[in-house]
């Protein structure tokens, strides 16, 4: 079989997201200047910041946010990072769309020139009952200024954005289990402030998920139809003690199990940030998956990631992490991994560029 790339004609392809999609982030990196953001994607994958004040439909017909959209309709995909991208790195090394890339056949003017976003996806708030190595080194609690921030940011959510969105995406910076103005926001989501919502995502690290904290939340039941799960292992001792510090494996199982049985989630997504202390479990977590929902009757998809330079990872720290770099020790080992992962459906990675690589099994 032939490992030569096929030759990808973007002008042929455009993303979705800068049309429908928003995402927030709040930057400490100047503390005590804290700075609040907003992207057409997640900042990993398309870095341009269109936020210009605290009006977010200002920001939606940013100048910025004008040039990405056009960007993409001209085959630049200004911004976008296929290195760190999923779908781009699919696209340009199978020469076919995943994730959120269409072909140009499926432009639709009328789908994609709306009047504020469809999606949001909120990450201001990093507030999280764990602490994962390859995200932060210190536990980093709710706080009366993060709460009064936060609590501000939903409000301009509810009041610009409300009127347009189907979906809320709930949270990727911390756990909205966890952040006091996460968890009260989704328990007061109504049809009042949310007219088109279809769909409410969480992502969590699972471990609040219980049925107690559950049934506070009976406003979103009906439109919580998809749940994204961060465990970044597939074994106890990995999970407790080398990518999730402060998780217990034996909580995430029985929570894993209980939202198998809800019935209006019809997703499950499950991510897995591969580094140095995992990869030679990403196989074993797909069958783990497999097991806790393949009789559920939910889809299900399954992200693996490399873990991302974040400013908390020292570089020696995260030069160690990095088993993709060719120069690393278990390079190899971990071609041979991500060979195993071709045999199963519903995969997205942005591990493609090291399948050129990968030495026979036997």
């Amino acid at each position: 079989m032939s490992n030569k790339k096929p030759k990808v004609d973007l002008n042929n392809f455009f993303c979705e997201h800068p049309f429908v999609y928003s995402e927030f982030h709040r930057k400490y990196d100047n503390w005590p200047k804290v700075e609040e953001t907003q992207f057409l994607c997640c900042p990993d994958w398309n870095d341009i910041n269109i936020r210009v004040s605290d009006n977010l439909m200002e920001n939606w017909y940013s100048e910025a946010a004008v040039s990405v959209r056009k960007g993409h309709l001209s085959g630049d995909f200004k911004g976008c990072n296929a290195n760190s991208c999923p779908a781009l790195n699919t696209l340009m090394r199978t020469g076919k769309p995943a994730g959120n890339i269409k072909h140009k056949s499926e432009w639709d003017p009328e789908k994609y020139n709306s009047h504020g976003p469809h999606r949001v996806k909120i990450c201001s708030d990093d507030s999280c009952n764990l602490k994962c190595p390859t995200c932060r080194e210190e536990l980093r609690p709710n706080t009366p200024e993060k709460t009064t921030r936060t609590g501000l940011l939903l409000k301009a959510i509810t009041r610009d954005y409300g009127p347009t969105l189907r979906s809320v995406y709930t949270s990727g910076g911390g756990d909205p289990f966890y952040s006091t103005p996460m968890r009260e926001f989704l328990q007061d989501i109504d049809e009042e402030k949310f007219p088109s919502l279809d769909e409410v995502v969480l992502h969590t690290n699972g471990i609040l998920f219980t049925p107690k904290v559950w049934e506070k939340m009976k406003n979103i039941h009906p439109h919580a139809t998809m749940v994204e799960i961060s465990i970044d292992a597939a074994t106890k001792d990995t999970y407790e003690n080398k990518t999730r510090l402060g998780g217990k494996w034996d909580v995430l199982m029985e929570n894993l199990e209980f939202i198998s049985t809800l019935p209006t989630i019809r997703m499950i997504m499950l991510d897995f940030v591969v580094q140095k202390a995992n990869f030679r479990e990403m196989e074993d977590f797909i069958l783990m998956g497999q097991r806790i929902f393949g009789d559920s009757g939910k889809g299900m998809q399954i992200n693996f990631q490399k873990v991302w330079p974040w400013p908390s990872l020292r570089p020696e720290v995260y030069k160690e992490m990095c088993v993709w770099d060719k120069d690393h020790v278990d390079y190899q080992d971990f071609c041979t991994e991500i060979r195993k992962l071709d045999k199963y459906e519903n995969i997205l990675h942005n591990l493609n560029e090291h399948l050129e690589d990968q030495r026979p099994l036997i």
